[in-house]
Formats: C-alpha cells, sequence, structure tokens
C-alpha cells in the first residue's frame, strides 16, 4: 500500500475512533468532566508538542496539525490586531454527529490548539477566541489577539 493511502486510512480511522469514544462519554454522562481533565493536561503538554514538532508560529499550529490529522481545512489569515483562522470542514465534526451528535470539539480539538497557540504566542488563553465551530456553524472561526505582554497586561486596568 502507498505511504498516502496508508496515512488517509490512519488518519480516517483515528477521526472514527475519536468520534465513539466522544459519543460514549457523552452517553456515559461524563463528557464534561473529561474535555475539563484534558484542557488541564493539554496546557502541561502544550510545549513539549510544540517542541516535538517543531512548531514555533501561529501558522504552524493549524497547518502542521491539519497535515498530520488531516481533519480540518485551515486557513489562516494575519489581521491588524492578529490572526484569524478558519475550517469549513471537519471530518471529526461530521463522523460525530453521525454517530450520535455528541461535540468533539473543545476536548480534541480547540483545547488543544488553544494551548499550543498560547505557547508558541506566549499570551493568556484569554486572547484566544473560539467565534463558532462546524458543531453549530458553517465553520470553525477562532480569532487570535497578540501584541505584546504589557500591552496585554495594560488593558487589563481599563474601565
Amino acid at each position: 500500500m502507498e505511504i498516502e493511502k496508508r496515512l488517509t486510512m490512519l488518519q480516517n480511522t483515528y477521526a472514527v475512533s475519536i468520534a465513539e469514544t466522544v459519543n460514549t462519554y457523552e452517553k456515559l454522562g461524563v463528557l464534561e468532566t473529561i474535555v475539563e481533565r484534558r484542557k488541564e493536561r493539554q496546557i502541561q503538554t502544550a510545549p513539549y508538542l510544540n517542541q516535538q514538532l517543531e512548531i514555533k508560529n501561529i501558522e504552524e499550529v493549524f497547518h502542521t496539525l491539519s497535515e498530520i490529522y488531516g481533519c480540518a481545512n485551515w486557513t489562516v489569515k494575519k489581521t491588524e490586531d492578529g490572526y484569524v483562522a478558519e475550517a469549513t470542514s471537519c471530518k471529526l465534526c461530521a463522523l460525530s454527529k453521525k454517530m450520535g451528535g455528541a461535540n468533539p470539539c473543545d476536548g480534541w480539538c480547540l483545547n488543544p490548539m488553544i494551548a499550543m497557540l498560547s505557547d508558541v504566542c506566549k499570551i493568556d488563553r484569554k486572547y484566544i477566541t473560539v467565534e463558532s465551530t462546524l458543531m453549530n456553524g458553517d465553520c470553525c472561526k477562532i480569532t487570535i489577539t497578540v501584541g505584546t505582554e504589557k500591552q496585554h497586561s495594560l488593558e487589563a486596568y481599563k474601565f
């Protein structure tokens, strides 16, 4: 089997496995708890992942994860005050909807990416906003506001 076909098969198998797991957690009533626990660990593991994947900037978080998992079709655009990333299709969302409708976005996609973005940008995660997801809209959209930490800490004192 060609390497590209193997990679696609592994990506599809992984997405099906996650979708099945998320729907099982939802049926057992433990999805929220598991997502919160994963979020804590993802904050701790993000620096390691960025290092292992050689991710050094915002665009690389989205492009590298898209390449590895073959799931969402992320595009990243620079804006006046940061970046906007959008995906108009996601294999994991589509599979999860077909398998019961449980939301995989936070625990298996967005929270890990936000942790990685926060680490690579050296900004607080409050400057990374999920505007929409494909579970409840026509795209997944994330805005990242960047600037110096001094600028961000001064914003806290505005009334």
